[in-house]
């Protein structure tokens, strides 16, 4: 039987979490993908802004009761692994339980991408959204995110493929097969 609420929890790949004392871990586990159960102190208010893997619970609280938020968020994300991909406001891609944290600029790309996976997104849209009003800082500018996004997204499932002479493609990669 486990002893610890660390142990409660991490049997679900489920971070622990104090907050508010531990916000910036919170922040970190957050880009990271990794599913978190925020710990309230008593009178502290919860959180706004929970994500879709992660719950709170106050202390103190019965070992069953962290169990049973433990394995609702690892139910949730289990039941993501087949869904499309999403893009929080931390800049991380998430598809099911796996994720990939991205810069700034991949991240315009990959909003702009599954904002309309299957179909082409040309290079002049993606070039005005990362520099509007300006011109990219060189003609192979956009390649090399998408270069750098193509890695990060294979590991999702995800393929970009090129549309030569028009832009890029999202894919699954069962549909690219």
């Amino acid at each position: 039987m486990e002893s610890s609420p660390e142990a409660l929890s991490a049997q679900h790949g489920v971070e622990l979490v104090a907050w508010p004392r531990e916000s910036g871990l919170r922040a970190s586990l957050a880009r990271a993908g990794v599913p978190r159960l925020l710990v309230l102190d008593e009178g502290v208010p919860p959180p706004t802004d929970l994500a879709q893997d992660e719950d709170w619970i106050r202390a103190p609280f019965e070992p069953a009761d962290l169990r049973a938020r433990a394995r609702r968020i690892a139910a949730i994300v289990a039941e993501r692994v087949d869904e499309p991909a999403w893009i929080d406001d931390q800049r991380v891609v998430h598809r099911g339980p796996r994720t990939a944290v991205l810069t700034a600029s991949e991240a315009v790309v990959a909003d702009a991408l599954l904002a309309s996976p299957g179909q082409v997104v040309s290079r002049a849209a993606l070039e005005s959204r990362l520099w509007p009003g300006s011109q990219p800082p060189s003609s192979r500018a956009i390649d090399a995110i998408v270069y750098r996004l193509r890695r990060r997204f294979r590991e999702l499932g995800l393929m970009i493929r090129s549309a030569r002479g028009e832009g890029f493609v999202l894919l699954g990669l069962s549909d690219a097969i």
